[in-house]
């Protein structure tokens, strides 16, 4: 059952959302191809569940995502990141507002395996935060990984997300059940750090 957001007052996202060296922005329906380019390297689907999605798979998923730009209220942002300098897509940033109207958000990223080791991640993590907190008005954000990704482990710390537990084989992906460690920060924490970092 898809629940009644229409009377919940959420506020919107601007976009695109710029950082030092990335831009982060909408989809459209012609980034399929670019998506697909990086999705389909098997270093990128080491610790995700499943396989590699097919060509089609891809192009369903970008028309979700623009289509999801036009809902209102919006919870769902899934978004493009492009290096700034040279435009080309790298890699996806995603906020979801969930449930709607309780403060409550959930980030996620992906890098293309050719621009890791850049900090790029980390990067694109730091707006999600920054834009969830001070634009969406959220509360508390958390992320998950499964537990052997200590990549995105180390992105979350450097956030200042502290670990809030494991959950353990809660799905089935692939022929195989799957863990996930989820750390999370709220806003205040949030706000403790930025003003540290000002001063």
């Amino acid at each position: 059952m898809r629940m009644n957001t229409s009377s919940i007052e959420i506020p919107s996202l601007s976009l695109p959302i710029k950082t030092r060296r990335l831009t982060i922005r909408e989809y459209t329906d012609d980034d399929w191809s670019d998506v697909y380019a990086y999705v389909r390297e098997e270093a990128f689907w080491k610790f995700q569940a499943g396989e590699a999605p097919t060509e089609e798979k891809v192009k369903a998923l970008i028309q979700w995502a623009v289509r999801e730009q036009k809902i209102a209220p919006r919870v769902n942002y899934f978004l493009a990141v492009t290096e700034t300098n040279s435009g080309d897509l790298i890699g996806e940033a995603v906020l979801k507002c969930l449930p709607p109207g309780h403060g409550q958000g959930d980030v996620g990223f992906g890098i293309a395996r050719s621009q890791w080791q850049k900090g790029y991640a980390t990067e694109v993590a730091r707006a999600l935060v920054d834009a969830g907190f001070e634009r969406l008005k959220l509360n508390r954000i958390s992320a998950q990984c499964a537990p052997e990704n200590k990549a995105s482990i180390r992105v979350m710390q450097k956030l200042g997300m502290a670990r809030e537990g494991l959950l353990r084989e809660h799905y089935q992906a692939g022929g195989k059940y799957w863990s996930s460690v989820i750390y999370a920060l709220l806003a205040r924490e949030h706000e403790k750090i930025k003003t540290n970092t000002t001063k």
